[in-house]
């Protein structure tokens, strides 16, 4: 990260001061079209069915759909709450399954910029929520840019979404090489979606891991494998997640098993303190 980006950053650290307890993890792509979005809204599902409060925040710049996805349209953005218009609660939208998000638009690109008073607005808007929230998606946009890095950057942890397609991997490898670059100690996950071959996918998953390992010296963590499923996009048209229309789908399944597998990480794993989960982590202090 360049250094303004970490002065703003601390500046929010002295600010808030609390321990946090939010977990943060932004789900990104080196390209479109590998369902990184889908794999955002049907984890959020998940992890709301193993009892974990959850958040998505929508920050796909200019192509935000979560809400889609999650069967709700929502006039309002985070930019809407940072520039007064509206109250924190009122751009919290639930979807199926309880399923809580923000559409992001470009206001969550300003979450770095916050002054004082917004800050305050923020933690006072989390503080009176009727349910706190242990668990926050970024659905960023893909490909590389300074906008997505940025958004990564707030969050202590990445999900990078990559089918087995030959591009998509190199995109992926892109990605994993630039965020590695600005930060040596962030953590990247991998998840294979849309996977036709089960022992095809794990030995590109292996390849992967070990490529990236050897030429930047960074471990990444094998977080799944999701195979290609023709529901899904019906799912999609329907505005209804595979994770709620079939929940005994083998997709389903899959996701779900991802969850866990975040979950159990937390054990014995512990992501670096983000950004937003020291300011979303004032909410869980004030309720105590």
């Amino acid at each position: 990260m360049n250094a303004t980006v970490v002065d703003q950053a601390q500046k929010l650290r002295e600010l808030v001061g609390t321990k946090q307890d939010v977990r943060v993890v932004s789900v990104s792509s080196g390209k479109g079209g590998v369902g990184k979005s889908t794999i955002s809204v049907n984890l959020a599902v998940a992890l709301s069915r193993l009892g974990v409060r959850t958040l998505v925040v929508d920050a796909d710049f200019g192509l935000a759909n979560v809400d889609v996805m999650l069967g709700v349209t929502s006039r309002y953005n985070f930019s809407h709450f940072l520039q007064g218009e509206k109250e924190l609660h009122e751009i919290i939208q639930q979807g199926h399954e309880g399923v809580r998000f923000i559409s992001g638009g470009s206001g969550v690109s300003d979450l770095l910029d916050m002054d004082n008073a917004q800050l305050e607005s923020l933690l006072s808007g989390l503080s009176t929520l009727d349910a706190p929230i242990d668990f926050i998606i970024l659905d960023t946009g893909a490909g590389i840019n300074e906008n997505i890095l940025r958004t990564i950057f707030t969050s202590s942890e990445t999900i990078v979404v990559t089918t087995t397609e030959p591009t998509a991997i190199l995109d992926a490898y892109a990605l994993v090489k630039t965020v590695t670059k600005r930060s040596s100690t962030h953590t990247i996950h991998v998840l294979l979606n849309k996977c036709e071959n089960v022992k095809e996918a794990r030995r590109i998953m292996d390849g992967f891991i070990d490529f990236v390992a050897r030429h930047l010296g960074k471990k990444v963590n094998p977080l799944g494998i999701v195979m290609f499923d023709h529901s899904v996009p019906q799912s999609i048209k329907r505005q209804v997640p595979i994770t709620v229309g079939s929940p005994n789908s083998e997709t389903s399944k899959e996701i779900t098993q991802i969850a866990r597998a975040i979950l159990d990480m937390k054990g014995g794993y512990k992501a670096p303190e983000s950004i937003l989960s020291r300011v979303f982590g004032r909410m869980r202090s004030d309720k105590k």
